[in-house]
């Protein structure tokens, strides 16, 4: 009975916490039919299930060094945690997440300023130094100008209890999701519910899709 009761409690967490989860995204994963490599965390600042800012962890994959992942990200590079991926060394990025509107799209984002370099685009900034994560508005590539600093949005999650992070992850080569879940300490039916692109087909994941992971502890 000593060891029943923490795994009893713990999966009825587990389920609340899937039910939460459920209810946040549901009217998502109908509104939307198209799998796509991105998908913001939707919000309303009209509701109260939604925070207006909570603390988000960037899943930086670049092979960059701390000091450099601190000036593309605007954060201290001591406050950047390390996380091993097999023989890699990759980091997690904590940052200020806010529900806002982009464009048009109000969802969670974190906004830097990049500084642009020659032969620059915005499809290779967000590749090289963002992990994909970089959510595309328009009328980027004219911008581009080399010396010019331009906006970089970030997708980022919030849920309403403070005590789950979310981590915003992007698929790499070979990745499943148990492999995912169990590299962030998460749970794959969590990460199913939170992520639109998974309604269709929930095992089904591609090399560069941007997932939302909840941290469980």
């Amino acid at each position: 009975m000593r060891n029943f009761m923490p795994t009893y409690m713990a999966s009825w967490i587990l389920f609340a916490l899937f039910l939460i989860l459920l209810c946040m995204r549901s009217a998502d994963s109908t509104a939307n039919g198209q799998l796509a490599a991105l998908n913001p965390f939707t919000c309303s600042s009209n509701s109260s299930n939604d925070p207006q800012t909570c603390r988000s962890l960037l899943y930086q994959s670049n092979d960059l060094q701390k000091e450099q992942i601190a000036v593309y990200y605007s954060v201290n590079a001591s406050d950047i945690l390390n996380i091993t991926n097999g023989n890699k060394q990759d980091y997690l990025v904590p940052v200020p997440c806010s529900c806002k509107n982009v464009n048009g799209t109000i969802a969670y984002f974190y906004d830097t300023v990049y500084t642009v370099k020659e032969y620059d685009t915005f499809v290779n900034v967000s590749a090289d130094y963002y992990s994909g994560q970089v959510w595309r508005v328009g009328g980027e590539e004219g911008s581009f100008i080399p010396g010019t600093k331009v906006p970089i949005h970030l997708l980022c999650g919030c849920v309403r209890y403070s005590a789950m992070i979310i981590v915003t992850y992007t698929v790499q080569q070979l990745d499943t999701l148990s492999e995912i879940a169990d590299k962030l300490h998460s749970a794959v039916d969590l990460i199913q519910i939170l992520n639109i692109n998974l309604a269709h087909n929930s095992t089904y994941i591609e090399a560069d899709w941007v997932l939302f992971v909840p941290l469980l502890y």
